[in-house]
């Protein structure tokens, strides 16, 4: 049976509740959530600490370094790069099975015979995805990463600042989230829905070398990585471009996820 010949459910968002619900269980009722948190949290921790130890003794004289780190606000900018390129590829890694999963299975030939619009499931299995992709790599292990600062610091990080980096990151995560479930609409290909999303921030990174002139200023979602490092380095965003690019950049994959899917013939 072709796409055309199947019956369509009545408005957008149709049955998306139903899909919310269902992909929040499989988060909320497992022990994935706090086995991930758990993880990071410790990961992105360790790190930190790590790379404040490496500072502190080489301030002391016991290890010998070409330049060092000489305090915390030397090291949250560094850290703020490595900690974003290391949790974007756990978000990857974690969220690849979204479309990916039940197009490889079989499943969606089921889900897609109830009445259930095809965009509410591409925007239903994202917000439901949204929250604890938040928690695992934001709000938990970002507020180990406050404590252990405002601890190093003598007093606590300024809390806009340190929202603004943790608001940044999160944008992050968001538009690669949305680039994940896009990838998964088009292709079976474990490999690209993981590879295009990571060979994109490593390339962007490296490409990014040559217009450092343009740091903070590109209207590109990896863009906001470089203006939380200048947060945490107390300097201000010198442009809000990024900001509004990386919001119209995530309705701009969502949507192209959505077409993309109604065109799918699954059925």
């Amino acid at each position: 049976m072709t796409l055309e010949a199947v019956p369509q459910a009545a408005g957008w968002n149709a049955g998306a509740g139903n899909v919310f619900r269902h992909e929040s269980r499989l988060w909320w009722r497992s022990r994935r959530w706090w086995i991930h948190a758990l993880l990071w949290t410790t990961l992105l921790n360790a790190i930190f600490l790590g790379m404040l130890w490496v500072a502190s003794a080489a301030n002391e004289g016991n290890l010998r370094l070409e330049e060092p780190a000489m305090g915390v606000g030397d090291i949250l900018p560094q850290f703020v790069g490595l900690a974003t390129l290391l949790s974007t590829i756990g978000v990857v890694v974690l969220t690849q099975g979204v479309m990916l999963d039940e197009r490889k299975v079989g499943t969606l030939e089921w889900v897609l015979a109830k009445p259930l619009s095809r965009t509410g499931m591409v925007i239903a299995k994202y917000a439901a995805h949204a929250l604890p992709v938040l928690l695992v790599f934001v709000a938990l292990p970002w507020s180990g990463i406050y404590f252990l600062a405002s601890r190093e610091l003598g007093e606590p990080w300024p809390l806009g600042d340190f929202l603004g980096v943790a608001g940044l990151l999160a944008l992050v995560h968001l538009f690669t989230l949305a680039l994940v479930l896009m990838l998964g609409t088009w292709t079976t290909s474990r490999a690209l829905v993981v590879g295009v999303p990571v060979g994109a921030v490593i390339l962007y990174d490296s490409v990014h070398l040559f217009v450092d002139d343009m740091a903070g200023k590109l209207p590109f979602p990896w863009e906001l990585t470089g203006v939380a490092t200048m947060l945490a380095g107390g300097q201000p965003p010198v442009s809000v471009l990024p900001v509004v690019a990386s919001v119209l950049w995530i309705g701009l994959v969502l949507a192209v996820a959505a077409w993309r899917f109604q065109r799918d013939e699954i059925l």
